[in-house]
């Protein structure tokens, strides 16, 4: 009898030892994790803080299209064009209208950037790039451009 009581014990200490190395397994697993978290949305954030653009001028020069001249302010390389939400709108309260990038009607497509030298197909710090908008029907009032990170530009159309 006195040796179930020692093997039983031993036993249970056993699976005491296996459940904590599961527990402190699984708390420092989730404590990468949430570290990884935090340094990625620390990361966005900067990068976020380092954009900036502005609309230098916009203009109507061929019939339904609207250019639009956007320089890079920041310190950050700006790219996924593809990702960047092109919005213009007509004073009269209608709602904005969304464009994709692509060559239709309804979508926006880089005319050039320029110096675009250091990383070509990216709009460095400094550098201009230039977009038609190809809009459907009334003329715009006024553009808005926003950046995959939540950075935007708004301007009246002239």
């Amino acid at each position: 009898m006195g040796s179930a009581t020692v093997i039983a014990t031993a036993f249970a200490l056993i699976l005491l030892m296996i459940t904590a190395y599961f527990l402190v397994a699984a708390v420092l697993t989730t404590t990468e994790i949430v570290a990884y978290a935090q340094q990625e949305r620390l990361d966005k954030q900067e990068e976020r803080m380092r954009t900036s653009i502005n609309i230098n001028a916009t203009s109507v020069q061929a019939p339904s299209i609207l250019y639009t001249e956007i320089k890079n302010d920041g310190s950050a390389v700006i790219s996924d064009f593809k990702y960047w939400d092109v919005y213009t709108g007509d004073n009269t309260g209608s709602p904005p209208v969304h464009y994709q990038i692509g060559d239709n009607t309804g979508e926006w497509n880089i005319s050039s950037i320029t110096p675009d030298m250091l990383n070509p197909g990216q709009l460095d710090p400094q550098e201009i790039m230039n977009i038609s908008i190809k809009y459907p029907d009334t003329r715009p009032g006024w553009v808005k451009i926003a950046t995959p990170n939540g950075v935007f530009a708004s301007s009246y159309v002239e």
